[in-house]
């Protein structure tokens, strides 16, 4: 059923927006008032790439009064193919930043606040409190439970969505929402799914044009819960998958044990939930519940040998060291990259063996990284050399490093002709 519009109606619209907006205007559920509400309406939107780019455009051209972007990384020419917000002269700059300018040009009526900053428990509570409506377009479960975990506390609905190869689903969290229609993160997934490096766009890698229609739903969905008609995804998880051109809907319940202690939307747990920011209350510092619902547990696969602790890495200028000594029969290791072979072709470290993470357990791997050998790993950035670091550690390989920035610091810091991607 519709909800009641979030935002009450602003200002008188300019002739400006009149003409800009006369379609969408033209429209029952929308009309004049509708057209204010979206005016005095104030969204943030969290990640400036896939899934941020096309809510950000959507959002913008709709009239939404003002955007918050939150990113806190650099635009990489690997990101154009599906972040079609920044344009090519964008590489290397803010994703803030060109996401910023990308959307002022669109729509210069509306006001946009940029925040180049990590989401932490430390910022994430006074960043949400100052906006109706946050779209979680970030690709981090770790950031996605924090999100979650403060926007229950502070009352607001989240938009949330999620890409992979050809699949996405999208769906709305609102913790006080009306008609037992409440629900949060923990309800569709009551424990976070440990950190798989293989399951991330960089291995597995997404359509482009997926990031485009979850986002539209996104974007829609944001634009109801400001208006206050049709029905919201509320419950409702909708997924898509490319290859057979599908969409379906699969419904979930509130999860049995989220009123338990450190649930994240627990009445008795969480009593301020839904009252106004206070940092007195609900602050970085805080040891009421905000710090509590931040402690999540991690679903590990018993199963299976654990990693060890975090492995220890090396930085690039001690990567250089080690291969001049190396050649000088001063060092002995070997040096693996474990990205897949398309990157390799891109760029690679001289002298390095390409053992892709998803084999980095096979016999032909064991080969080239004997157990008895310093083995040093490095990959795109850093989390999937990390990752194999932790895989060979658990299972017998006892002088393992990984390379902290993986190749990409490389190309910044020391061969600086080799290209980024």
């Amino acid at each position: 059923m519709p909800l009641q519009a979030l935002v009450s109606a602003g200002a008188e619209l300019s002739r400006a927006e009149l003409l800009r907006y006369a379609r969408q205007i033209a429209l029952p559920q929308v009309g004049l008032d509708g057209q204010r509400r979206l005016k005095n309406s104030r969204v943030l939107v969290l990640g400036a790439g896939g899934l941020g780019s096309p809510v950000l455009q959507y959002l913008a051209a709709a009239g939404v009064g003002t955007i918050g972007i939150a990113d806190h990384d650099t635009v990489e020419v690997s990101n154009l193919q599906r972040q079609t917000i920044h344009p090519d002269a964008a590489v290397g700059q803010r994703k803030t930043a060109s996401a910023a300018a990308a959307i002022r040009a669109m729509n210069p009526l509306i006001e946009v606040v940029e925040h180049d900053e990590e989401v932490t428990p430390s910022t994430v509570l006074e960043l949400v409190s100052e906006y109706d409506v946050v779209v979680d377009g970030t690709d981090n479960f770790e950031v996605q439970y924090v999100v979650d975990a403060a926007c229950a506390l502070v009352g607001k609905p989240l938009v949330w969505g999620s890409v992979l190869r050809f699949d996405g689903q999208v769906t709305v969290f609102w913790a006080t929402a009306p008609a037992g229609l409440d629900r949060t993160l923990d309800d569709l997934y009551p424990e976070q799914p440990g950190a798989d490096p293989a399951e991330s766009c960089a291995v597995a890698g997404v359509l482009g044009p997926v990031c485009a229609a979850i986002g539209a739903v996104m974007a829609t969905e944001t634009l109801k819960l400001l208006g206050g008609y049709g029905e919201p995804l509320l419950g409702r998880l909708l997924v898509h998958d490319a290859l057979d051109a599908s969409w379906r809907e699969v419904a979930f319940a509130p999860a049995p044990k989220r009123g338990q202690p450190g649930a994240s939307r627990s009445r008795s747990g969480a009593a301020n939930i839904g009252e106004p920011y206070s940092i007195t209350r609900q602050g970085a510092d805080s040891t009421g519940p905000a710090t509590k619902l931040f402690e999540r547990p991690v679903v590990t696969d018993a199963s299976s040998p654990q990693p060890a602790a975090q492995p220890e890495s090396i930085s690039v200028s001690e990567l250089a060291d080690l291969l001049a000594a190396r050649s000088r029969d001063e060092a002995d290791f070997v040096l693996v990259d474990v990205r897949e072979p398309y990157e390799y072709e891109i760029v690679a470290i001289e002298g390095s063996e390409l053992v892709p993470l998803g084999r980095i357990l096979s016999d032909a791997a064991r080969e080239i990284l004997p157990p008895q050998e310093k083995i040093v790993l490095y990959c795109h950035h850093e989390p999937r050399s990390a990752h194999a670091a932790a895989q060979l550690r658990a299972h017998g390989w006892d002088d393992v490093q990984f390379v902290r920035g993986g190749i990409d610091a490389w190309a910044a810091e020391i061969e600086t002709d080799k290209p980024r991607y």
